[in-house]
């Protein structure tokens, strides 16, 4: 029976596949039990159901055997919004910037900001980072 070789062959492939295209090792599982069973279909070519069980087997053993590195590998990378964007940006100074509050223009926008030190409108600051809706700045010192 070398047709079920080729038909364990067929899924192994198969399962690469949607691998590919839907990444979490999931399906690696099913395409290692799939070899288990193209093996098996090599040695008990008459076993039909040895070589199922054989492919069950192997992949419910493998899928959380694989989850800690799945977990590892495909870690989500952390959402970003268009403020992030701004950090590192140049902006200047609008209404006086305290560490409690203030207004730069940055790219055409006005955002509130806030500073460790007070900034006098029309200085050049940098952005350093994002807090909520308030961009933190230093001033530039040409």
């Amino acid at each position: 029976m070398e047709a079920l070789i080729w038909f364990w062959l067929a899924a192994a492939l198969i399962f690469i596949i949607i691998e590919i295209f839907a990444p979490g090792f999931i399906f690696a599982c099913f395409v290692v039990g799939s070899l288990a069973g193209a093996a098996t279909a090599f040695f008990a070519p008459e076993s039909y159901l040895t070589q199922g069980a054989v492919f069950a087997v192997v992949s419910i053993i493998l899928i959380p055997a694989t989850r800690p590195l799945a977990a590892k590998i495909t870690k989500e990378a952390p959402i970003q919004s268009n403020m992030d964007g701004l950090i590192e940006n140049i902006g200047v100074v609008k209404k006086a910037v305290s560490e409690v509050k203030g207004l730069i223009k940055v790219e055409g926008q006005v955002w509130q900001a806030r500073s460790e030190q007070d900034i006098e409108p029309g200085k050049k600051v940098k952005i350093l980072s994002v807090d909520g809706t308030k961009l933190n700045v230093k001033e530039i010192t040409e």
